[in-house]
């Protein structure tokens, strides 16, 4: 213990206060024959310059914020106090620890410890697990405070925290918005503008957005779209290639190779004749090949698909041999709003094969519950939400997608 306090006082000066001491046996067998380790924490106030003579009269007391009190008190190990120590105290400061050499009778301290050192991380999955229950603990804190505090709100008013559950989000999802939002937040009115700012905030954060069509700055950009049967792909294609040739002037061609329903055909004949863009049929991957090749001086090709039941493995082996056509192909999976979480669950797995890039979420118009979308994206981080379609209406009824969109939809503004 003398010889550890010596060097203390040799690299931090006197001023150095005492954290924590340790004795304990390392090495020998069942405790019998090791050699004493002595362990020192040691530290000194982070002083500017001219206040330091002044702290050496003092005898000034260790910064310890609350944090690292509360990561000491619980923890209940060494390793907790040298993360505390070492992640919260000024660069300043320094663990002091003993080198475990077995020859040694009393073991001197060694110099501060490197951050990544391997007996700091010795204790941090308990201490991470620990940090996760107390946050876990908070967010129900909150939640019932928000329930409690909901009750005296004015009749008649609805909070954005029960309009997220009339609107069907999971229950998990909305203690995660309790515990990122102030009780505050989530008793805000929904009509009130602030409402709309604090939920696409959240979303922002928690859901993955792409706002349209990939921006990759390759010619001609293909997309294309896949997706069940009944969800509006061949009026969704319509709605983007109208919106890009009528707005931003993109020179664009269409194909199809949805030949199994006459009718869609016809409909997207009639769409590219009123916006004046050639269309090209194709009834194998081979045809689809060739006319991509033949429209590569566009901006931008747009190819439509027959819907696909995600239960058939014929039609979706078919699907994939068309997509293989190109790794170039942005791949969007267009699924209806008005499906249910568990089949949307299901679509979304089975057409994974497809590895599609975005997802386009239809008919948002025909349904009071959007919390499917909410649901699915939290879950699955590795596709983004693309576009958002609200009607039939060939362009108006489509809008790249993104948190203050989604928040509009929720809050039915």
């Amino acid at each position: 213990m003398k010889e550890c306090m010596e060097q203390v006082k040799r690299e931090l000066g006197r001023d150095a206060v005492i954290l924590h001491t340790k004795k304990y046996k390392d090495g020998g067998f069942f405790g019998y024959g090791g050699s004493e380790v002595v362990e020192v924490t040691a530290a000194i106030e982070d002083q500017p310059e001219n206040q330091r003579e002044t702290t050496k009269k003092t005898a000034p007391k260790p910064v310890m914020p609350a944090n690292v009190l509360g990561q000491y008190k619980t923890a209940g190990t060494q390793a907790g106090v040298d993360i505390a120590a070492k992640e919260t105290m000024p660069e300043s400061q320094a663990a002091y620890m003993p080198p475990r050499k077995p020859a040694a009778a009393v073991a001197p301290v060694q110099a501060a410890m490197p951050q990544g050192s391997s007996a700091a991380q010795a204790g941090r999955p308990e201490d991470q697990q620990k940090i996760e229950q107390l946050e876990t603990e908070l967010a129900q804190m909150k939640s019932m405070l928000a329930q409690v505090m909901s009750k005296n709100e004015t009749p008649g008013k609805v909070t954005l925290q029960e309009t997220l559950q009339r609107q069907g989000v999971a229950e998990h999802i909305l203690k995660d918005f309790a515990a990122q939002a102030s009780a505050g937040d989530t008793l805000v009115d929904e009509m009130d503008p602030e409402a709309q700012k604090i939920l696409a905030g959240f979303l922002e954060r928690n859901v993955p957005f792409q706002q349209g069509l990939r921006q990759d700055g390759e010619k001609p950009h293909i997309a294309a779209l896949i997706g069940p049967t009944g969800v509006g792909k061949t009026t969704t294609l319509a709605k983007i290639a109208a919106r890009l040739v009528l707005e931003k002037n993109v020179r664009a061609a269409l194909i199809t190779a949805d030949t199994y329903r006459i009718s869609a055909v016809e409909q997207l004949k009639t769409y590219s004749d009123i916006i004046g863009l050639p269309l090209e049929i194709v009834y194998t991957p081979d045809e689809l090949r060739v006319a991509m090749h033949k429209h590569r001086d566009k901006d931008l090709i747009l190819i439509d698909t027959a819907g696909r039941s995600q239960h058939n493995a014929y039609q979706m082996k078919e699907l994939q041999d068309f997509l293989k056509v190109s790794p170039r192909i942005e791949k969007h999976l267009v699924m209806s709003a008005t499906t249910k979480d568990l089949d949307a669950a299901d679509i979304l797995q089975k057409f994974s094969v497809c590895k599609p890039d975005g997802l386009i979420f239809t008919k948002t118009d025909e349904t009071r519950s959007l919390g499917l979308i909410v649901n699915l994206l939290y879950q699955h981080k590795d596709i983004r939400l693309s576009f958002l379609t609200n009607g039939q209406s060939v362009p108006d009824d489509i809008r790249a997608a993104d948190a203050g969109a989604l928040a509009e939809l929720l809050l039915g503004v």
